[in-house]
């Protein structure tokens, strides 16, 4: 009992001893110019020693989302990366946080045009190799629709959280917030926002206060018209003659995707499709919920950070973040007739 107690004491201290070397630890901020001009902000989550031999990491938040969604001062996916040694970036894309926010775009503006300018960043600063993606909701389903296109061959491997590669309208909340004003902005009332994001996820009241001032952020009418054209059709067409589904046909990256039980703004069902419409991706599914003997059944931003999440979530995370690729199998050798 008593050895027990010693190590939930060392726990403890270690998780300590890791939040107060963050409180030293100094953010690095950058501008970087989309193909048409936009600012987008770019945050640097640098190791100790570089990162070494793996891959950067870039996290992109859901749409109408900031850099809060993986760090609320200090705590969160991002910082979680960084202890432990991945060279990690968090974007905000137009839209997001302190990026611009035009007053009309697209969201194949931010898929094919601002994101591609985000992964060049990264791999000017790390040349030689593809970046790892972490992404979320329907900005992760865009995404993953960028990788088989503007971003092939710039990704490693992905981990989605509720990417809605196969959206519907979650429930007439979405709709009312969507059609009426023709936004998604901040202005969502308390009692909406806990429905949507945060539900009976297991988040202190200053956590629930931190997201709730800081997302989601004005989409403006252009892009809220596209979201929830999207969500009626399940499917989204790009000015190229592309579809988002029609893309995703062609994705074929490691991918493990995230499946909260009581998300309620990007459904699991939403997501679980994948596997099916990527038949050339290796795609495994992982399901947070008590059934599973988790901290609690996860929605869409207490996986981000609620309690249990460094235990249910990241922990699995770094790992297939952290895993080698399998080689290429060796072509078969010629059978003399």
């Amino acid at each position: 009992m008593r050895g027990t107690a010693l190590l939930l004491l060392a726990a403890c201290a270690a998780t300590a001893q890791a939040r107060d070397s963050d409180q030293d630890f100094k953010v690095a901020r950058r501008k970087v110019r989309s193909g048409d001009g936009a600012s987008l902000a770019l945050y640097r989550y640098a190791p100790e020693g570089g990162g070494g031999w793996r891959p950067a990491v870039l996290l992109v938040p859901d749409l109408g989302f900031g850099r809060e969604s993986f760090d609320l001062q200090g705590e969160g996916l991002a910082p979680f990366l960084r202890r432990h040694g991945r060279d990690t970036y968090v974007v905000e894309l137009r839209g997001q946080g302190n990026a611009d926010a035009p007053a009309a775009w697209s969201l194949y503006e931010w898929a094919a045009v601002d994101l591609p300018a985000a992964v060049d960043a990264v791999q000017q600063a790390h040349p030689g190799g593809p970046v790892d993606l972490v992404v979320h909701g329907y900005g992760g389903a865009l995404a993953i629709a960028a990788a088989s296109r503007e971003l092939q061959g710039k990704v490693r491997r992905v981990l989605a959280f509720s990417p809605a590669v196969a959206p519907e309208v979650p429930n007439e909340v979405v709709r009312k917030l969507l059609a009426a004003p023709g936004t998604l902005s901040r202005a969502v009332p308390e009692r909406d926002f806990e429905l949507l994001f945060t539900r009976d996820g297991n988040l202190s009241g200053w956590q629930r206060g931190m997201l709730e001032k800081n997302g989601p952020h004005d989409l403006g009418p252009s892009a809220a018209k596209d979201l929830l054209r999207w969500m009626e059709s399940g499917d989204l067409s790009f000015p190229d003659g592309t579809t988002v589904r029609g893309r995703i046909a062609g994705y074929d990256r490691p991918t493990l995707v995230i499946l909260p039980m009581l998300d309620n703004y990007a459904h699991a069902e939403f997501a679980e499709p994948l596997r099916a419409l990527a038949p050339k991706a290796k795609v495994t599914l992982r399901s947070l919920s008590r059934l599973y003997l988790e901290a609690e059944d996860y929605t869409h931003l207490s996986m981000l950070h609620g309690r249990g999440a460094a235990q249910d979530v990241f922990l699995p995370a770094l790992a297939f973040l952290d895993a080698a690729d399998a080689p290429a199998p060796a072509p078969a050798p010629e059978v003399s007739p």
